[in-house]
């Protein structure tokens, strides 16, 4: 298992921006927790930190589609120091809004330029990877070992939030990631001899015809926006819950076990070859998701809320990377990028509508039932998978790819989770290519 990370590190320039890449992208799992905690703490009211937090991730969701595309065209070196400094400034500009008093509605324009202006750094990385990597098991191993990272980043940065935040002081999370995304990504745009040549992705073919418009991709989206709503649902309950039980600073551990769950089960799953099809393990995933959220809702206490995130954190990573997956089996090569941005948009979109809707039920009626929201949109997004049964399996019938579907997931989404690990089985340990995609196919 080790060989294959080793091998994939050796090559020129990967271990530094694959670094700089963790640097840069922890601000994404400080950031949403970090506004739910400032303004429920400074305000009382879940309902205002849904939406602010929302009002942060929606826009990023959506700014990620066109900076990504700029990013392409015009170079990671030309854009990403800009990206970096505008994300940094507006996130200060919103401590300053919160700490000042000023409106909701000015707090949630400057939130949302923090959103829009977001670099997408796991993109950024992981398209390096693809233009430095040319062995498939390479490629392979590094998809794997930068969704490990996003693990990672996901067990720290929740932890590091609460700590600081009730340790030292409420807008420190914040001021600390707008930092660290400034100089991870001024030092990622310096590193110009890794940066992936302009003009490989995105040509003109694509942009007439969206990924989008792909058979089958509509509801992909639709089911990773139920999976969306599960991760920002559960985020502002457990911030409510620990809060009600008079312990707010377990709230980053409690979401840091969510993403070491995921961490665990999914570099079991990824190590596997499973002879169900993507489309069904789309579909069978996020409904193993719906039945292992069940308990949270009537946990007593911490520590039975800390077991239940954690068996139900196992259900996550395999559930996204059979949504990463089938979108790779769902669009063509040239549309790669653009499809697999639409399905973490969904993701995106999703975990927007649930902090905000969980907000307000919580204030309403307690966490108990943000746990129970939870629970619908993991439901939704098997229902969802179950009406595009057809549609994938055209997909997986017709596909031909070049190597192994892997997980080339985009950034990591801000909230209590991580990304899947690894890609299409055999992953992880995997040291050479596959000898035709006939065997690549047999993986399936």
């Amino acid at each position: 298992m080790l060989t294959a990370y080793r091998s994939s590190l050796r090559l020129p320039g990967a271990a530094r921006f694959s670094s700089t890449g963790f640097l840069a992208r922890l601000p994404v799992a400080m950031v949403g927790l970090g506004i739910v905690l400032l303004v429920s703490e400074r305000t009382g009211s879940y309902a205002a930190a849904g939406i602010l937090s929302a009002s942060f991730q929606l826009p990023a969701a959506l700014g990620a589609v066109v900076t990504s595309r700029w990013v392409d065209r015009l170079g990671q070196h030309r854009l990403l120091p800009w990206l970096a400094l505008l994300n940094a400034t507006f996130l200060i500009a919103f401590v300053v809004s919160v700490e000042s008093g000023a409106l909701l509605i000015v707090q949630a324009l400057v939130v949302a330029a923090a959103g829009l202006t977001q670099p997408a750094i796991g993109s950024m990385i992981r398209a390096r990877w693809a233009a430095l990597a040319t062995r498939p098991s390479d490629l392979r191993s590094a998809f794997a070992l930068e969704s490990i990272i996003d693990e990672l980043i996901f067990t720290v940065g929740p932890l590091a939030t609460a700590l600081i935040a009730f340790q030292l002081g409420l807008p420190l999370p914040l001021i600390l990631a707008a930092a660290l995304g400034l100089a991870g990504g001024i030092l990622l745009a310096l590193q110009r001899r890794t940066e992936p040549p302009l003009g490989t992705l995105g040509d003109h073919e694509s942009s007439r015809t969206g990924a989008l418009r792909q058979p089958g991709m509509v509801l992909v989206v639709a089911a990773a926006m139920g999976v969306g709503a599960v991760f920002g649902t559960y985020e502002v309950s457990v911030v409510a819950f620990t809060q009600e039980a008079g312990s707010p600073g377990s709230s980053g551990l409690v979401l840091g076990v969510w993403a070491f769950g995921s961490m665990l089960a999914g570099i079991w799953f990824g190590s596997r070859a499973w002879t169900m099809t993507l489309g069904r393990q789309m579909l069978v995933m996020p409904a193993i998701l719906a039945v292992v959220l069940i308990p949270a809702p009537f946990t007593p206490s911490i520590l039975t809320l800390t077991i239940a995130t954690v068996i139900a954190g196992m259900a996550v990573a395999p559930t996204l990377i059979a949504a990463f997956s089938i979108t790779e089996r769902l669009v063509p090569s040239r549309q790669l990028t653009e499809g697999l941005t639409w399905t973490n948009s969904g993701l995106a979109i999703g975990f927007s509508f649930g902090t905000a809707t969980a907000g307000v039920v919580v204030d309403s009626w307690g966490p108990s039932w943000g746990f129970a929201l939870a629970i619908a949109g993991a439901s939704f997004a098997a229902l969802m998978a179950l009406f595009g049964q057809s549609a994938f399996r055209a997909a997986e019938r017709r596909a031909t790819p070049e190597i192994p579907v892997a997980a080339w997931n985009t950034d990591p989404l801000p909230g209590p989770h991580p990304w899947g690990v690894a890609d299409s089985p055999p992953i992880v340990g995997a040291t050479t290519p596959p000898s035709s995609d006939a065997d690549v196919t047999e993986h399936q």
